[in-house]
C-alpha cells in the first residue's frame, strides 16, 4: 500500500499541476519562503512555487494523504528541495510543528526531491546532501554529484561522510582522510539577475520598520534592509544588525552575517550571539557554530562551546563547515580537516 502511494507520488511529480499557471496570490500565513525572485507557499494539498520574474507557478503535490511532504529550501533562487516521507507516526509535539526543537516523528521511508523552477527538471534520491542545482549521494555507488541538467560527476569511489559545501567546492571525508572536489554546477542562468527589493510589510508577527525592504523571508524568520541597515525579525522579536553586509539564515531562528572584520551568528528567538574576527571572504557558518581566518591568519571555530578554539595558524582558505569538523584548504592546496566538540 505505502508502495504503491509512493510511486503515484512519483508520477505526479513528474507531471506537475499548472507548471505553467500565473502564479497565485499567496496567504501571508502560509507562505515558507519569500524573496524578491521567489515565493514559497503551502496551499491545501502541497507545495506552491513561484517566480516573480516570469510569472511562472511550480506545483508539486503528494496524491495521497499517507505521504508527508515538507519543504527543505531554495538553492541559488532556481532550486526547490522538498522531502518526503510514508508511514510517519506522529504525536501532538511534532504534527505540524514549526519548533525545530521538537522531536522528530519515525518513518518507514524517505526521499529527497529538487526540481528546477525554470525548467521543470527534477531529481530525486532516498537520502542526499543538497547543492544549488544537484544532489550529493554516498553510498556503494560512491560519492556523486547528479545535477538537474541530467550531468553526472564522479567524486569518489568511497562513500564519503560529514560533507561541507563552500561556493563549488565540497569537502567529504572517508577512512583515508579528508577529500575535496570542485563541483561542476549548473549555472544559474536568470535567477542571477538582481531583483529589487519590495517594500516589506506586516509577516509571521514580525511588524516592519518604517521604508524597510524585504530581503527574505524563512517562515518565522524575517530579514529587512532599511538603507543600508540589516534587521532580523523572529516570530516577533527583532534584532537590529546595522552595519551587517551578509546575512544568512543557517536553522529555525538562527542566522550567520558578515560585518566589517566580523563574522557572527545569531539565534534571532533571544538575541544572542557570537562573533569571530575575519579578514573577510564568504562566511563558514552550520548549525550552532562559526569559522572565520583573522587577520594574522589564524583560524578559529565556534560551535556550542563558551570560547573560540583556535584551529591553526598556518594558511587556509576555502573554510566550510559540516555539524562537528571544519575543512580548508592548505598552502599546497590538500584538503585539512579538524573536529571539534560541540
Amino acid at each position: 500500500m505505502l508502495r504503491a502511494a509512493f510511486l503515484t507520488l512519483v508520477i505526479l511529480l513528474v507531471l506537475p499541476a499548472a507548471a505553467d499557471a500565473a502564479c497565485r496570490t499567496a496567504p501571508v500565513a502560509d507562505v515558507w519562503y519569500d524573496s524578491p525572485a521567489v515565493q514559497v507557499w503551502f496551499d491545501d494539498h502541497g507545495i506552491v512555487a513561484c517566480v516573480r520574474a516570469t510569472g511562472t507557478e511550480r506545483v508539486v503535490r503528494t496524491g495521497d494523504e499517507d505521504v508527508t511532504l515538507e519543504f527543505s529550501g531554495v538553492y541559488g533562487e532556481r532550486w526547490l528541495s522538498t522531502d518526503r516521507s510514508w508511514g510517519v507516526e506522529e504525536d501532538d509535539s511534532t504534527r505540524y510543528s514549526e519548533d525545530e526543537h521538537a522531536g522528530s516523528p519515525s518513518t518507514e521511508g524517505s526521499s529527497s526531491h529538487m526540481l528546477d523552477l525554470y525548467t521543470g527538471a527534477k531529481l530525486s534520491a532516498p537520502s542526499a546532501f543538497d547543492v544549488p542545482g544537484g544532489q550529493i549521494t554516498t553510498g556503494p555507488e560512491g560519492t556523486v554529484a547528479r545535477y538537474t541538467d541530467g550531468r553526472t560527476q564522479l567524486l569518489d569511489l568511497d562513500s564519503g561522510e560529514e560533507l561541507a559545501l563552500q561556493g563549488r567546492r565540497l569537502y567529504w571525508r572517508t577512512a583515508t582522510g579528508p577529500h575535496t572536489a570542485r563541483l561542476a554546477l549548473p549555472a544559474r542562468g536568470p535567477a542571477a539577475t538582481p531583483r529589487r527589493l519590495r517594500p516589506a510589510t506586516k509577516m509571521a508577527r514580525c511588524t516592519p520598520q518604517r521604508g524597510a525592504r524585504l530581503v527574505a523571508r524563512h517562515r518565522r524568520l524575517v530579514i529587512t534592509r532599511v538603507a543600508r541597515a540589516m534587521r532580523v525579525c523572529f516570530n516577533g522579536r527583532t534584532t537590529a544588525l546595522a552595519d551587517a553586509t551578509r546575512v544568512e539564515p543557517v536553522f529555525g531562528s538562527d542566522v550567520a552575517y558578515r560585518r566589517p572584520g566580523r563574522v557572527g551568528y545569531l539565534d534571532a528567538s533571544t538575541g544572542k550571539r557570537k562573533e569571530l574576527p575575519s579578514a573577510g571572504g564568504p562566511i563558514a557558518a552550520d548549525l550552532w557554530t562559526i569559522a572565520a581566518r583573522d587577520r594574522k591568519g589564524v583560524l578559529r571555530v565556534w560551535g556550542d562551546f563558551r570560547r573560540p578554539m583556535v584551529i591553526t595558524r598556518k594558511p587556509a582558505t576555502e573554510i566550510a563547515l559540516s555539524t562537528y569538523d571544519v575543512y580548508w584548504l592548505a598552502a599546497d592546496g590538500t584538503p585539512r580537516v579538524k573536529t571539534f566538540d560541540g
